[in-house]
């Protein structure tokens, strides 16, 4: 078992935040991560109490999806 599993396995109410940041050249792979997001949107939106979609300097794209478990 992982650690990050070990603290998901803590039985109360939690929320747990995952960032990830892709490096997008293009705008194609920016709108490949900007529909997934709203792919998420749509089919998991009872999974999740916050999301974020940054673009950044230097091609960047940052999505922080907070989750209720």
């Amino acid at each position: 078992m992982s650690a990050i599993d070990e603290l998901k396995s803590i039985s109360t109410k939690k929320h747990v935040v995952t960032s990830i940041e892709y490096d997008c050249p293009s705008q194609e792979k920016e709108d490949e991560v900007f529909d997934t997001v709203q792919g998420i949107l749509k089919h998991h939106l009872d999974e999740v109490a916050k999301i974020t979609y940054d673009l950044e300097a230097d091609d960047k794209v940052k999505v922080e999806v907070t989750q209720n478990l």
